[in-house]
């Protein structure tokens, strides 16, 4: 039998004194899993325990827990046993809530064979986790980020998330641009020239929203990429940079421009696909 939201729903509602509490025991946890099958959403929980993550981590469908604010290592080993989704692009477990989690617990989650959400880690400097992440499937969206190292930034790069559909046999390529990674960093707010010169290793789209400066020899590392540049933070683009950024192979865009030179406009003009604010596409 087909399990409908409105059933999770009616479920979820059944324990809402447990979830008042941000708590949940492993009996009510063994009810929610047994027999159900969809997105289990748990966001309501601020802590787990390591045998109610044990529970949850049997259930036979996806598991939002977007409201844990700490994760201990034990509950995270127990998480890390969940069965991977077969669908495209989904999490198997979403963490979502997650700022920083300490070592041990990015060593247990690195063991997950699926995809994990957490999007919003400001610092990830696990290299395991880091592998993890870089292999599943799916845009890999980090937007906590606030730093991002060269190490981590070149593993990463290695991400092909949305090159094959495996949930459609044959179909090889599901992006109109053929584009086999999407990384997407909304927070990072600096970028050293050894980091961008990493991320220009990955191949696909690479977003950088969280920039609002860029140093001409950031971009110059950042050119070598071969695919599209977004650049949405940036509202105003010096010439030297804009010099720098004239060679990109690819598209190149910069939406959020406010402000743009009679230099820096002459600098990219010759940009084979650069996608400007309207007011600047005259």
């Amino acid at each position: 039998m087909k399990t409908t939201l409105a059933a999770l729903v009616v479920t979820l509602a059944m324990f809402g004194s447990a979830f008042a509490q941000e708590n949940l025991t492993s009996a009510q946890a063994e009810k929610l899993v047994t027999g159900k099958k969809g997105t289990l959403v748990l966001n309501q929980l601020k802590s787990l325990s390591p045998e109610v993550a044990a529970v949850l981590a049997r259930y036979d469908g996806e598991l939002s827990l977007d409201g844990l604010e700490t994760l201990s290592p034990e509950a995270a080993a127990a998480l890390a046993r969940h069965k991977a989704s077969a669908r495209f692009g989904v999490a198997d477990i979403s963490l979502d809530g997650l700022t920083q989690i300490a070592p041990e617990t990015a060593a247990a989650l690195a063991t997950h064979q699926g995809a994990i959400a957490l999007k919003s880690l400001r610092t990830l400097d696990s290299l395991p986790l880091a592998q993890t992440l870089a292999r599943q499937w799916g845009e890999l969206q980090l937007n906590g980020l606030t730093t991002l190292t060269p190490e981590i930034a070149a593993v990463l790069a290695t991400n092909e998330g949305v090159l094959v559909d495996r949930t459609r046999p044959g179909v090889e390529q599901r992006r109109a641009d053929h584009a086999a990674s999407v990384l997407r960093f909304d927070n990072l707010t600096t970028l050293a020239p050894a980091t961008a010169a990493a991320l220009a290793k990955q191949k696909g789209v690479l977003v950088l929203n969280g920039l609002t400066a860029l140093a001409p020899d950031t971009a110059a590392a950042l050119v070598k990429h071969e695919g599209t540049i977004v650049l949405n933070g940036l509202t105003t683009l010096p010439a030297d940079t804009a010099k720098a950024l004239a060679p990109c192979p690819s598209a190149l865009v910069l939406k959020g421009l406010i402000s743009l030179s009679a230099e820096s406009r002459a600098a990219l003009r010759g940009h084979p696909d650069i996608r400007l604010p309207e007011a600047f596409q005259k």
